[in-house]
């Protein structure tokens, strides 16, 4: 154990509480060069940035302002006019031959004095483009429909109710068909046809059947699938010739 002569042992050594002399000084550091400058002001950092972010908005300013006076003066400003010329033309009015045809040509038919006059509703899109009705193997079956009745192709007025290809449909549509009867009845006058022989399951319809009988009036006719239908269905021909005969007798008395 300590003694207690030991508690006082560093005043006796001559040194203080925290054990240093007792004669000892504090020298104080002489000050850094540094700390005698004086403090830059955030301040005044503040407002010399503010002054040449001025000087130098107003620099750009005025160069801005100067280039437009040079581009103004070299080339003068192009003037919108008032009204803008339309850059699509307008749609010409809705032609009778653009709204049936798609701009496909208008069958010809030349008419001459004939036995019978033979319809179809109207040309398919191949007719059109070759000019000649009932043409390929369509007309060929067709001639050889006229043989069987003792007809050459040449004593057959061959034409169509209306005389261009439908646009997007297989057939015309009513109001087309019904505005083609007047042309219809003057081409059966000049034919001088006996009877008519009309082609298509669309003479079969009711509104069809009104419009033949206006046309046809006193003289017989008679319908047949199409050629073209009888080459995809020649189970049809049957059918065909029962009505084809009833045609051949009527042909055969007048003579």
């Amino acid at each position: 154990m300590l003694s207690s002569r030991y508690l006082h042992l560093h005043e006796a050594l001559g040194l203080g509480p925290m054990w240093l002399n007792r004669n000892a000084k504090i020298i104080h550091a002489a000050p850094q060069a540094a700390a005698s400058a004086a403090p830059v002001r955030p301040k005044a950092i503040a407002a010399d940035t503010a002054q040449a972010v001025r000087t130098l908005s107003a620099g750009a300013h005025q160069a801005r302002t100067a280039a437009i006076a040079t581009a103004q003066t070299a080339k003068p400003a192009v003037r919108v006019p008032e009204t803008a010329p339309k850059a699509i033309a307008e749609t010409p009015a809705k032609t009778e031959k653009a709204a049936h045809s798609d701009n496909l040509p208008r069958l010809d038919v030349t008419i001459r004095p004939s036995e019978i006059m033979v319809v179809s509703i109207c040309p398919s899109t191949e007719d059109s483009l070759h000019g000649t009705l009932f043409s390929g193997d369509v007309g060929t079956l067709l001639d050889n429909i006229l043989a069987a009745i003792g007809l050459k192709p040449e004593q057959a007025h061959k034409t169509a109710w209306v005389k261009t290809a439908p646009v997007f449909t297989a057939l015309p549509d009513a109001e087309h068909i019904r505005s083609e009867l007047a042309e219809m009845q003057n081409e059966l006058t000049a034919s001088q046809a006996r009877a008519v022989l009309f082609l298509g399951k669309i003479f079969d319809s009711p509104d069809m059947i009104g419009l033949m009988n206006e046309l046809c009036a006193e003289r017989p006719h008679f319908v047949i699938p199409h050629p073209a239908r009888l080459l995809m269905q020649p189970q049809l021909k049957a059918q065909a010739w029962q009505i084809l005969k009833l045609l051949k007798q009527l042909l055969a008395k007048a003579v």
